[in-house]
């Protein structure tokens, strides 16, 4: 199934990508639906903060994230998602099967097939009643394209918008279901 959140959804949210290249301004973190163009850094910092809110709140929620590889799923991040699984309905984490992970009884791992267009993709969907979140963000340059990966380019959205986030985790559903992991 030929799934990608930045194809099927970017789209969707209005107006010019914006530039950031710094921490992200409480504007930034609190507008119901916004474009960027950042690097590794923000994007770490946007999730841990959603990661943060599920691990107070504790929303019995449909987590889905991908990571393009599940190698780049490691220390401390993979502890934050055990945490968050203990308590949501279920955690998919989707990535190219380069790793042999862990388990846990509410993470299901997805392997992508190499050159699927989720591999491109680094996202974090959060769907709960009480919770509807989320960061998708295309990698604009690929693995093995800078010295220091953190310095990776990135063009995404951001949206609290229940009707996004509710289509993007429809989309990962059709994937997990297509039986294509």
């Amino acid at each position: 199934m030929d799934v990608s959140l930045y194809r099927d959804i970017f789209g969707q949210v209005e107006g010019e990508p914006e530039v950031i290249s710094g921490m992200l301004s409480r504007s930034a973190l609190d507008s119901a639906s916004m474009k960027y163009e950042t690097k590794v850094p923000q994007l770490e910092y946007m999730c841990l903060i959603m990661e943060n809110m599920v691990i107070t709140k504790k929303p019995k929620a449909h987590i889905y994230a991908g990571f393009q590889k599940l190698s780049r799923c490691v220390e401390p991040v993979l502890e934050r998602f055990f945490t968050m699984a203990d308590s949501a309905q279920q955690v998919y984490i989707f990535g190219e099967n380069d790793q042999e992970m862990p388990e846990h009884p509410n993470v299901t791992y997805i392997h992508l097939p190499a050159g699927h267009p989720l591999v491109r993709e680094w996202f974090l969907v959060i769907q709960a009643p009480t919770m509807k979140m989320m960061m998708t963000a295309y990698d604009l340059e690929g693995f093995g394209t800078h010295e220091i990966e953190e310095n990776r380019s990135f063009r995404g959205i951001k949206s609290n918008s229940p009707k996004l986030v509710d289509e993007a985790a429809a989309l990962l559903e059709g994937f997990i279901r297509s039986g294509r992991s």
